[in-house]
C-alpha cells in the first residue's frame, strides 16, 4: 500500500457535535443534544461560555493528518524551538513515535513547563475538540467510554490554536524545517481547521 493509499490516523471536522437534526431522526437528535448539553454545561461551569447546540448536523470542513507521529513531531518541535534548543534529532527522526517520548513534549503534558503553545501540545489525538471561543488553558472533562472505562475528553480554543500556530510556522522555517515535511503540513491542516472553525462558529472534532 503507498502513502497516497493509506488510511489518516487522524481525522478533522469542523462541524456540530449533534450530528443529525431534529427533521432526519428526531430520536438520535435529542439523545445527542441531550449529550452536547451537558458538555456544554460542564464547559460553563469552567468558565467557557459556547453555544454547541445552535447549527445541528452541519459540517463545513473536513480535513486528516496521515500519521500521529506527525503531530507529535510537530509538539516537539514547538517546545524546542520556543526555548531555542537543537531541533536536527526531532528533524531527523520524522513523524514516528519512540517509546521513550520527549521530555520537551511530556512535561508540558504533565503541568511541569510552561510554554507558548499550550493548545497545540496537549493535544494528543481522538476526543479532543478545539472550541470557537477564546479561553487561556485547555480544558479536560471525565466521560466513560464504550468499554466502561474513565476516559478524558479534551477542549481547546480554536483561537488559541490559530495564534500559537501563526507564531509558531514563520519560527520552524526560520529554523530549517520544510515546508513539505509531515510536521509542516500538519501545522498547516491545523491552521485552515482552525479558520474555519472561527468563521463558522463550529468547533474542531478530532477523531
Amino acid at each position: 500500500m503507498s502513502d497516497h493509499d493509506s488510511v489518516p490516523e487522524l481525522d478533522l471536522v469542523v462541524g456540530s457535535m449533534i450530528t443529525v437534526r431534529p427533521d432526519e431522526d428526531r430520536a438520535a437528535y435529542d439523545e445527542e443534544y441531550e449529550s452536547v448539553s451537558t458538555v456544554q454545561d460542564q464547559l460553563r461551569e469552567e468558565g467557557v461560555d459556547v453555544d454547541l447546540l445552535g447549527q445541528p448536523g452541519a459540517e463545513v470542513w473536513e480535513g486528516h493528518i496521515d500519521q500521529m507521529g506527525a503531530l507529535y513531531q510537530l509538539s516537539r518541535l514547538a517546545a524546542r524551538v520556543e526555548r531555542d534548543q537543537e531541533i536536527a534529532e526531532v528533524v531527523e527522526d520524522g513523524p514516528v513515535i519512540y517509546e521513550d517520548l520527549d521530555r520537551a513534549v511530556t512535561d508540558v503534558w504533565d503541568e511541569l513547563t510552561q510554554t507558548r503553545f499550550t493548545h497545540l501540545i496537549n493535544l494528543q489525538g481522538i476526543n479532543s475538540y478545539f472550541l470557537p471561543a477564546d479561553f487561556e488553558k485547555p480544558i479536560y472533562l471525565p466521560f466513560e467510554n464504550e468499554d466502561g472505562e474513565e476516559d478524558s475528553a479534551y477542549f481547546a480554543s480554536s483561537y488559541q490554536l490559530q495564534r500559537e500556530l501563526a507564531e509558531l510556522g514563520p519560527l520552524l522555517l526560520k529554523a530549517g524545517v520544510s515546508h513539505n515535511s509531515a510536521a509542516f503540513r500538519c501545522l498547516e491542516t491545523l491552521r485552515e481547521a482552525a479558520a474555519q472553525s472561527i468563521n463558522a462558529g463550529l468547533p474542531i472534532i478530532v477523531w
